[in-house]
Formats: C-alpha cells, structure tokens, sequence
C-alpha cells in the first residue's frame, strides 16, 4: 500500500538524515562569533552524529555530519562537490557546548546551550514558539518563532469572509475565518488554520536550504457551509535532487467541534467506529494497521465501484501502458480528499512516472452517494 505526501515537506531538513537517527534530536542556540544560531544534532550509529544549523538572520539550513568522541563533537559542513566547506570543533561542560568553528584560514568562537522545549513555550513569548503545534521540535519552534504574519487580502467566500495572511520570507499565504460557525468554533478552526500555515512555512525554509531551489504553494478554498471547511494547499517544489516534484495536502475541518477530519469521518463504509492512526508516523500501531487494512480491503473496492459507475469511460483500464490505470486498486487506497458543494473529491495516488494521472477533476463522488455511508462528523446534528 502506498503513502500519501501529506505535509510534503515537512521532513524537508532532516531528509539527509539515515533512518537510524535519533528521534529526539538535540537542540542547541548560541552563536558563531557574534551570529546567533541555532543547531540540531541527531545521534547515528555509533560515534556517528547528523544534523543541521541555521543563522537567525538567514534561517536556511546547513547540513552537520561528524562523530563524537571522548574530546567532543567533530563536525563538517560540506558543498555539493563533497569538499568541507567549514569545520566544528566542541567540548560539552556544564551543559554546553564551546569550540571553534573554521572556514579555511577564518575562526570564530562557539558558544551553545541547549534548548529545552518547555520552558521556551512557558516563556514570556512562549505564544512564538507554539504556532506549528504541541509535536514540532525546538528546532522549528525557534525558527518561527523569529517569523511574524502579515494581514492581505479579505475574500468572500460561498456566503462567509476570509482573512488572508501571508508571510514574508517565504510567500506563503492561508486565512482565517472572520465569519461563519460561532466565536469558540471560530477560534478553535482558526488556531488550526494560523498551526497549518505555520508548519507551510517550515516546509518551505527546509526546501529553500537546498540551491536552487524552488517552493510555492497555492491555497484554494473549496467548502465553506455550517458544517465544513475544505480547502487543498498545492505545493510545487524543488529541494534538490534529481526531480521536482507536487503534491495537494487537503486539510477539512468540522466547523461545529472545530476539529480536524479523516476521511472516515465523512465517508465510512465500515461497522462500529471507525479506527484512528496515532498520526505521530508510528506506523506499527495497531490504530494505523486497521485503518491501511480498511482501506485496502474496503475503501479502494468501493470507490473503484463507484466511480466506474459515474465515469466508466475514465475509469476503463488503458489499452497500453501509456494510460492512466484508475482501475488499480493501489492508486485509490489513501486517497487525497476535501469537499466541495457537489460532493466528496477524491484524487488517486501515482507513482512517479505517472504523476500526470494525478488530481483528475472528474473523480467526484456526489453528496447523495456520500450520504448513504455516513462518518461521524457527517451524521452529527
């Protein structure tokens, strides 16, 4: 079963990193000279160290790689051709760290205390550090936390105001709610909203690291009635490597409990309660092993069903391998989804060299359909 690329660059920065690294990495600020920088430093196998560093007056990462022995931390920054380009030399003492950063004939001191979470939220800006939301690690929290939002444009949208913000540095752009759903709703689809957003713009200054590359994201508001939020947020990217690449990472929110939505929430084709996926990438949970299952087993059959019903001619298996197999049962399993005032969209999934069959607009199930099969969110009064 394939993957969806929700939040599709969320792991942008730690991309290098092996698949052995620490999940709770080391957070470290301070300064090179005089800059202030930030550090995050991932344990590897062995002595082995990964990480990443950012100045606060650029906010782009650069990539660490060392070791740490019984004298310290050694790490290296290296260019694209593999030559170091800088040097770290550090000591641990007291809870910090101290040495020499080099770059050819040039040396600076370092200074770095690590960071604790907590107390940084707990602060008397806390508020800053707690945008992306209670999982973000204090790395991204200290980089937002430098970022501020300023107000756009106000659209009408199908009856309702929204307010667009747009951040600076990067470009990127959501709204929020100035109408619809009452002030605690609001409040509570709003801080969701303000958590999304933020967590775009780590995206972006993790991919904006790499050279010559390339983020962009396009937000489009699709539902807004008593019930529902919809909208999609396209992002087209390039963050080195061999190819760019796009993806949608729909979000829907139940307007009445101001929560976030699954797809089974809307559309549940199951008996009892639907499962739930931890959401945290702990993929042998039993919560995600049931979901996978039922979308295997259950969800792809019947949307291949339906939408062949609806669209038979676009759902007919290709005469040759040129076409698009919206037939395939793994192109349907986890599906990109939102709502519309028509019905339900849901987008296949492709691998990379058929990307182009992706987000085709006729796959639409129609309200009546959706109806009949009922989640919780939209069998609530």
């Amino acid at each position: 079963m394939k993957t969806l690329r929700p939040f599709l660059l969320s792991c942008c920065a730690a991309l290098a990193l092996p698949a052995f690294a620490s999940a709770q990495p080391e957070v470290w600020r301070g300064t090179v000279g005089t800059l202030p920088v930030a550090v995050q430093l991932n344990e590897g196998e062995g002595a082995e160290v990964y990480g990443q560093y950012f100045y606060f007056k650029h906010l782009h990462d650069l990539e660490l790689q060392g070791k740490r022995d019984g004298k310290g931390l050694h790490l290296e920054v290296r260019s694209r051709d593999d030559a170091v380009s800088e040097r770290w030399e550090l000591s641990e003492k007291d809870g910090a760290l101290q040495g020499q950063w080099s770059a050819g004939k040039r040396s600076l001191p370092v200074r770095l205390q690590r960071v604790d979470l907590k107390a940084l939220r707990a602060g008397s800006d806390g508020e800053r550090y707690r945008r992306i939301g209670d999982d973000a690690s204090a790395f991204d929290a200290l980089r937002v936390g430098e970022l501020s939002l300023k107000k756009t444009k106000t659209q009408q949208f199908q009856g309702q105001r929204l307010q667009w913000w747009r951040e600076p540095r990067t470009g990127m752009e959501l709204f929020t709610l100035e109408s619809g759903a009452d002030a605690p709703a609001r409040a509570r689809v709003n801080e969701i909203l303000n958590r999304r957003l933020w967590r775009s713009v780590v995206d972006a200054l993790g991919c904006l690291s790499a050279p010559n590359s390339e983020f962009e994201q396009t937000v489009t508001p699709r539902l807004l009635d008593r019930r529902f939020l919809s909208l999609s947020l396209m992002s087209s990217y390039y963050c080195g490597g061999a190819h760019p690449d796009f993806g949608d990472s729909p979000l829907t929110i139940d307007l009445r409990s101001g929560r976030e939505l699954a797809l089974e929430d809307v559309l549940w084709l199951g008996k009892g309660q639907p499962p739930r996926s931890a959401g945290n990438g702990d993929y042998d949970s039993p919560g995600y092993k049931r979901l996978q299952e039922y979308r295997e087993s259950t969800l792809a059959p019947w949307t291949i069903k339906t939408l062949t019903g609806l669209h038979p001619d676009d759902m007919a298996k290709p005469k040759d391998d040129e076409g698009c197999d919206y037939s395939d049962p793994g192109v349907w399993g986890t599906s990109i989804w939102y709502l519309t005032p028509q019905g339900l969209y849901l987008g296949p999934y492709f691998a990379r060299v058929a990307r182009a069959c992706e987000y085709p607009e006729w796959s639409l199930v129609p309200w009546k359909l959706v109806e009949r099969h009922p989640g919780p969110a939209l069998s609530a009064k």
